[in-house]
């Protein structure tokens, strides 16, 4: 159900129901938003709501020792991007692409026990496919990591752009 959805307002919802799911002290999360006036995309808000979560939950998770994360809405050169970084364990170049298919976890995950199923990444990827945008990934081994949803911005009509159509 795609519907006009200002990226900021509901990244700062989601980062406000994650932060309560944790309680006080639990997780810190800095959110920086760019001028909301260029920030709408055509979007789902429950799926592009899950996928963020899902980015929330993987920074935390992935950063034991360092809780403080990230959250920021940009204009992208392709459109709206929205960023989940930390300072967590990072991601092994060898598997920034494999990390994103159906039931694949990061070696040092299984290693250190972390749960999860390998799906969370493969769903955020699908979401955003379906809103016709794409995951962006920075990473390096045991320095953090930035993931980015990009999404088409939407787009003004004729007459907000300041076109008009003669009749």
């Amino acid at each position: 159900d795609l519907q006009p959805v200002d990226a900021g307002q509901l990244a700062a919802q989601v980062v406000a129901d994650f932060q309560k799911d944790f309680g006080p002290g639990g997780v810190t999360i800095d959110l920086d938003v760019d001028a909301p006036d260029a920030l709408e995309v055509r979007a789902d808000t429950a799926s592009l709501t899950h996928a963020l979560w899902n980015l929330l939950d993987n920074a935390v998770k992935y950063s034991p020792e360092r809780r403080a994360v990230r959250v920021s809405v940009r204009r992208h050169p392709a459109g709206v991007a929205i960023s989940v970084q930390d300072e967590g364990l990072g991601i092994p170049r060898h598997e920034q692409k494999e990390i994103f298919r159906r039931f694949v976890r990061g070696e040092k995950a299984n290693q250190l026990g972390i749960k999860g199923t390998g799906l969370g990444l493969a769903m955020v990827s699908h979401i955003v496919h379906a809103h016709g945008g794409i995951v962006e990934l920075e990473s390096e081994e045991g320095a953090g990591s930035t993931f980015r949803l990009v999404l088409p911005a939407l787009s003004p009509g004729p007459a907000e752009a300041g076109q008009y159509v003669r009749v």
